[in-house]
């Protein structure tokens, strides 16, 4: 077996047959396809179960206990030496893994390929990724300079199957693609973007970083936290770009929970914007309570 795709499924009986027929129409040899029916309460274990019927689909019904266990049913399951991973809201566009299969075929030193995505809401296009040719062997690389930490999605991806042996999605965490990613980087030797190829991810109203409380706000700056630390990143150019990326998320955490134990970032000395020279100003403690207040202020 060459490819597992994994397609994690809860309560999505209206985009769930669009999803796997993007996947199966893909037409890969070598290809097999599991969805996992987290527990959904709708029509979704009867479609489900409808696709398990064909050949090269597996379909797995468990107990609701979330997106990162839901994955990480499928990766146990996996039998490809490649795994990839298809949100069930969201579809591929024709021809996308061919090509990026055979580059994997072809440079056998790429532990991930990572490709292009745009971010729709049906109606028009919201956001478009277009990564760049480009082959990296120093991880830091890729997470600052590469602007990883930005892209941390599951979905864009495909893995070495090796990577998977140590590493899992974090369970009851909010952001897993977050959390896991770094871990994957420290198995991998080789990460490639490409241009080819194209994942459609659809906008969802009820998502997480619609609806992020401050749980969900606390476990994304947790995630970010240790790298933020790494002193071996801070030499990277884009370091700076990073830091302040991090820090609009140390901010959205405080006005989310309004506690002092979330004031978690340190304070470097970076000062290439307006709200990085405030928080110089300030300190990083006046500066998350000034936008708490004017936040709940206007809300």
């Amino acid at each position: 077996m060459l490819l597992s795709v994994i397609i994690p499924a809860y309560n999505v009986e209206g985009t769930l047959r669009r999803c796997v027929e993007s996947v199966l129409n893909q037409d890969i040899d070598g290809m097999e396809v599991i969805i996992v029916d987290d527990g959904s309460t709708d029509g979704t274990p009867a479609i489900c179960d409808e696709y398990g019927k064909r050949e090269g689909i597996t379909v797995v019904h468990q107990k609701n206990a979330g997106l990162s266990e839901a994955r990480n049913t499928g990766i146990k399951i996996a039998s490809g030496k490649l795994i990839t991973f298809v949100d069930s809201d969201d579809y591929l566009a024709p021809a996308t893994y061919q090509p990026l299969l055979d580059l994997l075929g072809d440079n056998p030193q790429y532990d991930i390929l990572e490709f292009s995505m745009i971010k729709e809401d049906g109606e028009k296009v919201l956001k478009n990724l277009a990564l760049p040719e480009k082959e990296y062997s120093d991880m830091a690389e890729y997470w600052v300079e590469g602007k990883a930490y930005a892209h941390t999605y599951a979905w864009n991806k495909i893995y070495r199957r090796h990577l998977f042996d140590e590493v899992r999605f974090p369970k009851g965490k909010k952001f897993e693609d977050v959390w896991t990613l770094p871990e994957l980087l420290k198995e991998a030797k080789c990460v490639r973007t490409t241009s080819l190829g194209l994942y459609h991810y659809t906008y969802n109203s009820n998502g997480i970083t619609v609806r992020a409380d401050s749980k969900a706000w606390r476990d994304l700056l947790l995630a970010h936290i240790p790298l933020i630390n790494e002193k071996k990143l801070w030499g990277y150019k884009s370091f700076p770009e990073y830091y302040y990326h991090v820090l609009n998320i140390q901010i959205s955490t405080f006005e989310s929970s309004g506690e002092e134990d979330d004031i978690m970032l340190p304070t470097l000395p970076y000062n290439q914007n307006w709200k990085l020279k405030l928080l110089h100003l300030l300190g990083m403690k006046r500066l998350c309570k000034l936008f708490y207040l004017t936040f709940h202020r206007f809300r």
